[in-house]
């Protein structure tokens, strides 16, 4: 069988590596993959290990025609929401736009930006076996995989360095960074005011991809809880108060943007969004009600607009389509509903359901597409090479001069019977590197930059997830502390008085409940898996915000798959013990010292103090000389009370644990750390203390008098931390719905 140049070029690269070592060098940036992605379907899809290659002469081909077809699309797009020319001369049907449900008649008439409008653009690209190329669909509203060519390519580049080093690749970083300049020009219709990307809730695979993009791009990323309109004005709520946004770069579907007037199936957008575009204070881009470009009735009818529009004929046309009341000839079409929704391939069901389809079919109700197979691609299938069809996307970003074609993409593959994956999408280099256009400058000196070192850019949701992340993040280290230090006891040491004890330290902590291995497996309250979860998940929330290296950490402390026997329990938990101290140590040392650094801290700050009190109170009056070793042990207090006491004793023990402000582990450091951490938020402007700070005064005071051997205010000290938690919320995160809160001692 003769090979295609590009299959040429692809063996005679990778011929330099042993099959070993080539499996080797997968194996790991697979693993690397997972960590940096772990466990909530983040990626949008699995990479294959083999790179897909183009011709240049199919480059040509593709970017010449995509970049005519997205100037297209954007005049079309003026027209539909503005004068309705097309309209209005016949050219579109009225039912593509009245009953179109994409069709979004509150954004009629708005003001909006020609560099706004389509800012993204995504398509879905096929080569018949005649080699022309065809577009599939085209991607306008909020099209994905922007990020995921980012991070795909970097995954590439650490596994087939050489390769890259040699610098045979076109790079697509020049493509991302035109995509700031355009971002300033937009952002500085008012002066200075930031950009904000808009996403949907962490831990979906869409706010993933535009994570990785918002990092390129240096964009604040924000969920629709962060935003709120005042007098026609969008605002991104921080802890210091309310900044103003010019320009948003919307993630999330057109109907989820604006609750109020769009009436979207989710609450993702901001009530008010679409009167803040009216008042002219703000440019959304991918423009609100572009996703009605996607319309399936549409893309086939974009050919005989061309000519209109750009006086030219359209270089890359959507394959054949078929909508009307007749059905189409013949059984080799894709069918899509006419309000959209996923494709029924035909071709590919059983004929007997085929034919059922056709005989229920109501032609009125459906665009039909010709069914075309993608151009194959060598894949890495179980071990060895296989040739599977895929569909091409190609990404363009808005520059001043028109479109500008990412050197890069994907191939979407789907085997038969298998799971979607992708392969990276190269360009070879040109041979005259000149040919390379440099990336564009910024118009406006560097040093026109207003200088800050507030750390106040953080939104009081983020806020609320590093409070809880910092809770989550000591309770798990704390109780893990404490089984570590049980089990291992019960293994080395044995008699009725260490028995005793063991019974009387379990039962002071009712999260293990009567059994510490169903504990570690799952069963019980508040259990380890469900704080393993919760740290899993508000990590990954909190992505954009902390080292890079935080997703390789979370990875490590995966909850059980499986049941663990009696003697692996301990094994697992120490297992667990370093990468939680690592997680510690990265999200402190990574985080500077900021609003969110704050939070973290306090939440540490208080469970640790809740955790201590709780244990003390519990083994009150005087608990026996083997108890007093387990709690120095859990509380990791017991070297220091060596240096200080010859013998143990209960009074010495709790006056360190308590009252002893050096102590790193003690309840007044604790308080004395809560209240430094307090004096640097920012303030709300009231009269005297506010209710987080009067409830620290209350603890601290009973707690600076009390004189031993006078009884400990332990019960009192509970009771006062319970309104430190309640007052920190009702100053800074009372307009939040709890959503990370959890176990019978959350506070």
């Amino acid at each position: 069988m003769l090979k295609l140049p590009q299959e040429e070029w692809l063996e005679r690269q990778f011929s330099r590596y042993e099959p070993d070592e080539l499996q080797d060098r997968w194996q790991e940036i697979a693993r690397g993959i997972k960590d940096a992605q772990p466990h909530f379907g983040q990626r949008l899809w699995n990479l294959d290990p083999l790179p897909a290659v183009l011709p240049e002469s199919d480059w040509r081909q593709l970017e010449a025609g995509l970049c005519q077809r997205a100037q297209l699309l954007n005049l079309l797009i003026q027209d539909a929401y503005g004068q309705q020319q097309m309209l209005r001369e016949g050219w579109l049907h009225p039912a593509l736009y009245y009953n179109n449900p994409s069709w979004l008649q509150p954004c009629h008439g708005m003001p909006d930006s020609d560099l706004g409008r389509l800012l993204f653009y995504a398509a879905d690209v096929v080569r018949d076996p005649d080699g022309r190329w065809w577009v599939m669909r085209d991607r306008t509203g909020a099209p994905h995989g922007f990020g995921s060519v980012l991070g795909n390519r970097r995954w590439m580049a650490r596994a087939y360095h050489e390769i890259f080093a040699e610098q045979l690749l076109q790079p697509i970083a020049p493509a991302y960074q035109s995509l700031r300049q355009v971002l300033i020009e937009l952002g500085q219709r008012a002066g200075e005011a930031r950009a904000v990307m808009l996403t949907s809730a962490a831990g979906s695979a869409r706010s993933a991809d535009d994570t990785a993009l918002a990092n390129f791009l240096g964009c604040a990323l924000a969920e629709g809880e962060d935003l709120t309109v005042r007098k026609g004005r969008l605002y991104l709520k921080l802890l210091e108060g309310l900044q103003p946004v010019d320009l948003l770069v919307r993630r999330i579907p057109d109907r989820d943007c604006d609750p109020l007037e769009l009436a979207g199936p989710n609450w993702n957008g901001v009530v008010g969004l679409l009167q803040s575009v009216r008042s002219g204070n703000l440019v959304v881009s991918n423009s609100l009600g572009s996703g009605w470009l996607e319309s399936p009735a549409l893309s086939h009818q974009l050919e005989s607009l061309a000519p209109t529009l750009l006086g030219q004929p359209l270089l890359l046309p959507s394959l054949p389509g078929h909508w009307s009341p007749d059905r189409p000839p013949g059984h080799n079409w894709v069918a899509r509903r006419f309000e959209g929704g996923p494709p029924l391939l035909l071709p590919e069901m059983e004929s007997a359901d085929q034919e059922r389809w056709w005989r229920a079919c109501r032609a009125e109700q459906w665009v039909f597409q010709r069914y075309q197979e993608g151009c194959r691609f060598p894949c890495w299938r179980h071990g060895k090479l296989e040739s599977l069809p895929g569909v091409v996307r190609c990404f363009l970003l808005a520059s001043g001069d028109g479109y500008r074609l990412i050197p890069g993409g994907l191939v979407r593959v789907r085997p038969p019977g298998g799971k979607l994956f992708a392969k990276d999408l190269w360009r070879l280099a040109e041979a005259d590197s000149s040919a390379q256009s440099p990336p564009p400058t910024p118009n406006r000196s560097q040093n026109d930059l207003q200088l800050s070192r507030s750390g106040g850019d953080v939104p009081s949701r983020v806020a609320d997830q590093f409070f809880w992340f910092g809770r989550y993040l000591e309770r798990c280290e704390c109780l893990l502390r404490f089984a570590r230090m049980w089990l291992s006891r019960q293994t080395v040491e044995s008699g009725s008085q260490l028995q005793a004890d063991l019974a009387r330290m379990l039962a002071s902590r009712e999260e293990f409940g009567p059994d510490l291995v169903a504990w570690v497996n799952g069963s019980g309250p508040d259990q380890l898996q469900s704080l393993l979860s919760h740290l899993e998940r508000l990590g990954m929330a909190l992505r954009d915000r902390v080292s890079a290296d935080m997703p390789r950490i979370l990875a490590a402390l995966r909850p059980l798959s499986e049941r663990l026997e009696g003697r692996h329990v301990l094994a697992y938990l120490e297992e667990l013990s370093v990468p939680l101290w690592g997680l510690v140590a990265i999200a402190r040392e990574s985080l500077y010292r900021g609003y969110g650094f704050r939070f973290l801290e306090i939440g540490r700050r208080l469970e640790r103090a809740v955790f201590t009190c709780e244990l003390l109170e519990r083994l009150q009056p005087e608990p026996s000389w083997g108890m007093l070793e387990m709690l120095l042990e859990v509380t990791d207090s017991g070297r220091t009370y060596r240096r200080r006491y010859p013998r143990l004793g209960w009074l010495p023990a709790l006056d360190l644990l308590l009252a002893d402000e050096t102590h790193p582990r003690s309840v007044a450091f604790q308080l004395r750390s809560l209240e430094e951490h307090f004096s640097r938020l920012p303030s709300r402007a009231q009269v005297g203390l506010a209710p987080h700070q009067e409830a620290l005064l209350r603890a601290r005071t009973p707690l600076q008098l009390w004189s031993p051997p006078q009884p400990a205010p332990l019960e009192q000290l509970s009771q006062l931390l319970n309104g430190i938690s309640r007052g920190l919320s009702s100053v800074y995160l009372s307009h939040l719905t709890p959503r990370y809160q959890g176990g019978r001692d959350a506070l």
